[in-house]
């Protein structure tokens, strides 16, 4: 199978907060968040990482919570945040959520699990850049639109704007994130930037803490940590 990677991106709160939201949120699931030294391959691994004043959380491989914990750091620090989704490798989605409640969401393949959406289910997912530009200081229409439309997968893989460093595949989430203020929290060298953490809860159960052996096998796009084949 291909890249699954979710990750939630907190506009206009720093790190310290949105660490103390996200731990509540585990302890009110049968879980826990604490600093550890852990390695890209455990079960468990979760990154934190700051950016002026808006905050990226990277989850574990496996994690299936992203939306929920959105909602919930949403709801409490009265926020928007973005819930990022890559999909097998097939295409990067969101959906953003303000104090808690959805407001938008883009999926560039909208009927990729049902070929039979209507029209209106399809128009929901075309992302709404003008709404994007409201929430974030600084950023206008034109810096964005680009992104937010729907994928012919019959035409050549393409950027959407000169400078970025992805075409329209699934890493364009990291051109996305760029350009709204959000730092992708893994370096060109695969070192998390920010603070690393064990995270779990009722459904991701703590793993044996023991480490496991890096792979050390890069990626053609230097992304090798969440890119599992079979």
């Amino acid at each position: 199978m291909g890249l699954f990677l979710s990750m939630s991106g907190i506009i206009g709160k720093s790190e310290t907060e949105v660490e103390n939201c996200l731990r509540k949120y585990a302890e009110n699931n049968s879980g826990g968040l604490e600093s550890a030294e852990l390695n890209h391959l455990d079960d468990n691994f979760c990154v934190i990482s700051e950016n002026k004043n808006n905050t990226v959380i990277f989850y574990p491989y496996g994690f299936l919570e992203w939306d929920d914990i959105s909602i919930f750091i949403s709801a409490e620090l009265k926020c928007p945040v973005f819930s990022f989704h890559i999909h097998d490798g097939d295409l990067w989605m969101y959906l953003l959520y303000n104090n808690g409640k959805v407001i938008d969401q883009f999926n560039p393949i909208p009927d990729y699990w049902d070929d039979n959406l209507s029209e209106k289910e399809i128009a929901e997912q075309k992302g709404n850049a003008k709404l994007i530009s409201e929430l974030i200081p600084n950023l206008k229409i034109e810096d964005i639109d680009k992104y937010l439309v729907r994928w012919n997968l019959e035409d050549d893989e393409r950027k959407a704007y000169p400078d970025d460093e992805f075409e329209n595949i699934d890493w364009q989430v990291v051109d996305f994130m760029k350009k709204i203020g959000l730092e992708y929290p893994i370096d060109d060298s695969d070192k998390p930037k920010g603070q690393v953490f064990r995270l779990w809860t009722k459904e991701l159960k703590k793993a044996n803490s023991e480490q496991k052996p890096i792979n050390s096998e890069k990626s053609k796009k230097n992304k090798s940590w969440w890119i599992f084949w079979e």
